[in-house]
């Protein structure tokens, strides 16, 4: 009976209810020995394990466990998105650069300036929302978003970096602070507020403890300060737009700036009020230097600053662990924030044009302090916009670390900061970190420096963001069915295109560097992080191409120019099988390669669940060895009709096998050869290599034992060679290999040899005139796979290529000469580097005739060859020769089996090759 973790509640408590580890493993049969060849075929029964590599981590990242209830959701739409957006939206730009901006850029391009950052801030806006109402958003905004969308690697990489940005954001808002503080009150209260470093960070840290109290109370507390901030702000806005309509004329003087770097002293100013003069001198672009730093500015400059100030649209998304309805809040929230945002820029980037003067806006970043009725109600404002902006990010940043944490996507780094409280869920230790990284980088000082590379990290977010939607949408996977439907691929693709260019064109070098900490993040992760059981979007994309291009694939035009092996390997039991499996996968050149095994038995619910565990263990064992391969398993009375079953409907489309492979069969005990064959090399401390550790220990413990007593096999003789014979009749080319047991590719050394030995010494001379009848196809074949594997990186570096061609002694040296140059044409004409060698033999031990042994001519003959391979190639790492032609009655199925064996005893690894079909083609 299964168990169950936590208690018994119903599913309405606190508590999720899931299978515990014992669960999956209450089925428990009796493991069968093999029951085929050495390396043939035959049935191979696992333990009903459970895989390790995804059922453990589903119950670690699935789970919610009674050490952490969920917390009650607070936060609604307005206080929880629209609040938190619209400040960190208006941020510093509102009070404290959007006269920079109008001054440097004039109207048209300011508002130009507006219309494509809200323009990219939108398309991304869209693709938020419809991520965020395809299914539960929990804590993590972006990243939990991106995680769950293009999976750990990318949801990681960019949760790092967005946490970052977050983090980087806080601190320049902080001294944004900093910075109106000393403009409103340094000259009027020299020995209270002091300039300087210190200063300023003695300041900053202030103003960040405060932060720090309201995240640790709560986001209720968070929400309520934020409102209290947002009214202050929305009096200093009006009392901006108040002001701009009843202030006709003013005179001023521009402050004196300490740094040198402007010509401007005790300059006075004259606000115009609504004049159509100064509209028309602020309405096109005029670029000078900054009067705070003495920089050039260029169109460029200034959309970076003020892009800078608009990408706060995930502030809602970043707490949606603490809305009460997040697939509701975000989009709506966000939309409705943005919009509100985007009027009141507009409508002050047009009062200020049509009334302040271009000396005003370029020398005096506080001019609406200036221009104002009641001064005090700016600076109020100027201090909420910035104190909101740098909360908001501090909470957010927390937010996103207990995320990733969480999930443990780190390991130890980040595990201690997953916790939250008991009573209300709050993530005070992801807090803390985050407050002292913000810390550390006020310490630091010359946070401006870093300002470019922190709208980088926003810019790459948001493009990353665009892509998991239009991955989402493309991959037209049925369950993608977001509520919110005002979206579709092109503005996915036209948000990111447009993210990343703009990346670039503000800053490439800063652009480059941003996406080189992703890539890193991303390897990184990939190496350390379990396999996760999210479900990203890759698997469907890559679906939805595989099924498109499938389609296009026409087996009737099929051409042999582009002819290829696609190969079906029948495997009794990968314990034995390994070295031929792995051998297998080095002569597929790209082609097709399935793994095939037949489940023995009648059709019942019993095997059947049997072989759905041994898929598992099958796809495991794959994954551990890094074979390209694919797996079919299939129940069947006999192995002879299971293997007919997968020769016919293995495969989809145009991509069917064309080539059987089979082991050898005979009496001889297997030889363990998994364990020898992989993970020689010293292991590295990443989570992956020690996940694909603990998943090959699995496969050991599955796999079947190996048969302890000779002839223990349920596959008859008749049977085997029946199975080579139906591959034939299905115009399949079939191979049998045998002795690959001893092949170590580990042990091999730096020289060697790729043996071909063709059997029939007649038609060499014939083959480039035209095919005469299947041996000649057995001829082709084989030195085509002998150069495909040849081809293979590991077999060139070690390896040459041989053909030996066997010639009588007795012939005269003209015919011999004949013979060679004739095979050297040929394997020039198909493009093959191999050397011919030419072997003598005498006639009499070619002759065909009964000895008085009493075998039968072949065998005889196949006993010459053998000798003669044996003899020469004692250096040959592998060896290529012909098979007999598969008899075709049955009582010939002995005399067949004993050729064969012949042929291949005390040889090294050899393939017996039987060509059906044409393999090679000289034409261009």
């Amino acid at each position: 009976m299964a168990t169950f973790s936590g208690s018994p509640r119903p599913l309405m408590g606190r508590y999720t209810l899931l299978p515990s580890a014992s669960s999956w493993e209450t089925v428990s049969e009796e493991a069968e020995g093999s029951l085929g060849m050495t390396e043939g075929y035959s049935l191979m029964l696992s333990n009903p394990l459970r895989n390790i590599g995804e059922e453990q981590s589903s119950q670690k990242y699935m789970s919610v466990t009674a050490e952490e209830p969920e917390h009650r959701k607070k936060l609604s739409t307005f206080f929880g998105v629209v609040v938190p957006v619209t400040l960190s939206m208006f941020s510093v730009i509102l009070f404290l650069r959007l006269g920079f901006v109008v001054g440097q850029a004039g109207l048209v391009l300011s508002i130009g300036m507006f219309v494509i950052a809200y323009f990219v801030v939108g398309l991304t806006i869209l693709s938020i929302s419809a991520i965020a109402t395809n299914g539960a958003v929990k804590e993590g905004g972006a990243y939990y978003m991106i995680s769950r969308t293009l999976g750990p690697e990318f949801g990681g990489s960019i949760g790092v970096i967005f946490y970052f940005a977050n983090i980087f954001a806080s601190a320049l808002y902080l001294l944004g602070f900093v910075e109106a503080l000393l403009n409103n009150f340094q000259e009027s209260s020299p020995n209270i507020f002091r300039s300087g470093t210190w200063y300023s960070f003695l300041y900053a840290s202030i103003v960040l403890f405060f932060c720090l109290i309201v995240c640790l109370i709560g986001s209720g507390m968070f929400a309520k300060t934020s409102f209290i901030i947002f009214l202050a702000v929305m009096v200093a806005i009006s009392s901006s737009i108040v002001s701009f309509l009843i202030v006709k004329h003013k005179d001023g003087i521009l402050p004196g700036v300490h740094s040198g770097h402007s010509p401007l002293k005790n300059v006075t100013y004259r606000y115009s009020g609504w004049n159509s003069t100064t509209l028309h001198k602020n309405l096109w672009p005029n670029f000078t230097k900054d009067y705070t730093t003495g920089e050039p500015q260029t169109s460029l400059t200034v959309f970076g600053v003020l892009f800078n100030g608009v990408t706060g649209v995930m502030a809602g998304a970043n707490i949606s662990g603490d809305l009460k309805k997040p697939g509701y809040a975000i989009p709506f929230g966000t939309i409705g924030a943005s919009v509100f945002t985007f009027i009141l820029y507009l409508l002050l980037v047009v009062f200020t044009s049509a009334t302040c003067p271009r000396s005003l806006l370029r020398n005096n970043y506080n001019y609406l302090k200036e221009i104002n009725k009641v001064e005090w109600l700016i600076t109020m404002g100027t201090f909420a916009a910035t104190l909101s902006a740098a909360l908001s990010c501090l909470i957010g940043a927390s937010r996103i670390l207990q995320a990733i944490a969480k999930d443990d996507l780190l390991g130890v780094i980040l595990r201690p900061f997953s916790k939250v409280t008991r009573r209300n869920g709050e993530p005070l230790r992801a807090v803390l970190m985050s407050w002292f990284f913000v810390q550390v980088v006020l310490f630091i000082g010359n946070v401006n420096r870093v300002a470019s590379l922190v709208s980088m990290f926003f810019l790459l977010s948001y493009g990353i963001t665009n892509v998991a939607c239009f991955a989402l949408k493309v991959a037209s996977a049925p369950n993608f069915r977001p509520t919110f439907q005002y979206f579709s691929w092109q503005s996915a693709l036209l948000g990111a295109v447009f993210c990343f260019v703009i990346m670039f064109l503000v800053d490439y070098k800063l652009a480059a560097l941003a996406f080189a900490l992703m890539v890193i993040l991303f390897v990184v992760i990939s190496l350390r992080t379990p396999p996760t059981p999210w479900g990203d979007v890759s698997q469907a994309l890559i679906y939805h191409q595989v099924r498109k291009y499938l389609l296009r694939l026409d087996l009737r035009k099929d051409h042999v120019k582009f002819w290829r092996p696609q190969v079906l390997l029948l495997v009794s039991n990968p314990r034995s099988g390994y070295p031929l499996i792995d051998f297998v996968n080095d002569i597929k050149k790209g082609g097709l390669y399935i793994l095939g095994h037949v489940q023995e038995g009648e059709f019942d619910a019993q095997l059947l669940r049997r072989q759905k565990r041994e898929l598992t263990t099958w796809l495991n064992f794959v994954d551990c060895t890094e074979i390209k391969a694919f797996v079919e398993l299939t129940i069947a009375r006999t192995i002879r009709a299971g293997a007919r079953n997968l020769l016919m409907a293995s495969g989809l489309g145009g991509m069917k096998p064309n080539t059987l492979i089979l082991g050898f069969y005979d009496h001889e005990l297997p030889v363990e050869s998994f364990s020898r064959g992989i993970f020689r090399k010293p292991r590295l401390p990443f989570m992956r290599v020690q996940k694909k550790d603990e998943i090959y220990r699995s496969v050991q413990l599955q796999l079947p034992p190996l048969r302890t007593h000779p002839g223990h096999q349920k596959m008859t003789l008749k049977d085997y060679v029946g199975i080579i014979k139906d591959a034939v009749l299905m115009d399949k080319n079939v191979c049998i290999a045998r002795n690959f047991a001893q092949l170590d590719k580990n042990a091999l050394g730096k020289e060697g040899y790729i043996d071909v030995w063709p059997m029939n010494t007649t038609v060499v001379g014939e083959a480039l005139k035209k095919v005469l009848g299947p041996y000649d196809f057995t001829f082709l074949l084989t030195l085509q796979l002998s150069c495909v594997l040849h081809m293979v990186p590991f077999w060139e570096n070690r390896s040459k290529l041989r053909v030996m061609q066997i010639v009588e002694t007795e012939d005269d040296e003209g015919n011999h000469q004949t013979q060679h140059r004739t095979l050297t044409n040929l394997l020039k004409e198909l493009r093959i580097p191999a050397e011919v060698r030419m072997i003598h033999v005498t006639q009499e031990s070619l002759s065909l005739t009964r000895n008085a042994d009493g075998l039968a001519p072949s065998t005889n003959w196949y006993r010459t060859v053998n000798q003669l391979i044996r003899i020469h190639s004692t250096d040959a790492f592998v060896v290529f020769t012909g098979l007999p032609h598969p008899p075709n009655e049955e009582n010939m199925a002995q005399q067949f089996i004993q050729d064969i064996t012949v042929l291949s005893d005390n040889l090294p690894p050899v393939m017996m090759v039987y060509g059906k079909s044409k393999v090679v083609s000289t034409s261009l």
